[in-house]
């Protein structure tokens, strides 16, 4: 575990400055949000595995905002490289406020064709990648009474048709997530979930095309966002301004868009309407971006 003695040479943040880390920050909703939170005035640590993605993020910013981040090259699925991350960050600014677990990956496919190795990288890349860093930047977070920020999923609720073992990974990132919660509140570090729905990418509906394509008995349809479901795509601001809103409240856990939150309760309360209803909502016809 990286120590806590700030080096002579630390750029301690200035006065006022919070400090945040986001994860997966170099691309896609990652770099959304870290953009949110440069223009909110945090100084930002912009975690990613590559190099050139880190380097066009800084390059893309006003000159102003550029002095507020730093890009660190970390695969967050490997400890020592992340207890590193951990000493960059506190030898540069000092301390740390919020930490931010954007890192995941998604999946398509039929449960009777699910393989343990596939269950093992989805697991690693969107629970174990997020446990590590939040263990690791845990005596930090405790210091600044500071907030974690898990991205979820609206599959860490239900479990969707065609999505493979994404649905399971996502429901254990929530339970950890919520451990972590009751675990850290008396050492004054909050941690809460967000759960979004399909996000609008500009490859939506490509991405997982050759992947579906391979499999027997998968629909076209479930290349689509959400695996088809038929939720209107998320604009990635919002869900950067989901992240501003719980490190400010506190709050537990979000789910996007608003009006899903009803649906969830149901399939909680009355598993088979639930299933009738999440039947319904994938088809074909997806509106998913």
């Amino acid at each position: 575990m990286s120590t806590l003695a700030l080096p002579v040479e630390t750029a301690v943040a200035s006065a006022g400055t919070s400090v945040a880390v986001v994860t997966g920050g170099s691309a896609g909703l990652g770099k959304v949000i870290a953009r949110r939170l440069l223009n909110e005035g945090y100084a930002v640590v912009v975690v990613g595995r590559n190099q050139e993605r880190l380097a066009g993020f800084l390059a893309e910013l006003p000159k102003p905002l550029q002095g507020r981040v730093l890009t660190v090259v970390c695969d967050v699925c490997q400890p020592g490289q992340v207890s590193n991350l951990v000493d960059r960050t506190l030898a540069h600014w000092g301390q740390v406020d919020v930490l931010v677990n954007v890192v995941g990956q998604s999946d398509r496919g039929l449960v009777q064709n699910l393989t343990a190795d596939q269950v093992n990288l989805l697991m690693r890349t969107n629970v174990i990648a997020t446990l590590v860093c939040c263990q690791a930047f845990l005596p930090l977070l405790q210091t600044q009474r500071g907030v974690i920020v898990n991205i979820g999923s609206l599959a860490a609720k239900v479990g969707a048709q065609y999505l493979g073992g994404y649905a399971a990974a996502k429901h254990a990132l929530a339970a950890i997530t919520q451990q972590m919660r009751l675990e850290w509140k008396s050492r004054g570090v909050h941690v809460g979930l967000i759960n979004p729905g399909p996000i609008r990418r500009e490859d939506a509906g490509n991405r997982y095309a050759s992947v579906v394509a391979q499999q027997e008995g998968l629909p076209a349809s479930a290349a689509a966002p959400g695996g088809g479901t038929r939720v209107k795509g998320l604009p990635p601001q919002r869900v950067a301004s989901a992240v501003l809103r719980m490190i400010r409240k506190r709050s537990a856990d979000i789910i996007l868009p608003w009006y899903l939150r009803p649906l969830v309760a149901v399939g909680h309360l009355w598993p088979a309407l639930g299933d009738w209803l999440l039947l319904k909502l994938t088809s074909r016809g997806s509106r998913g971006d």
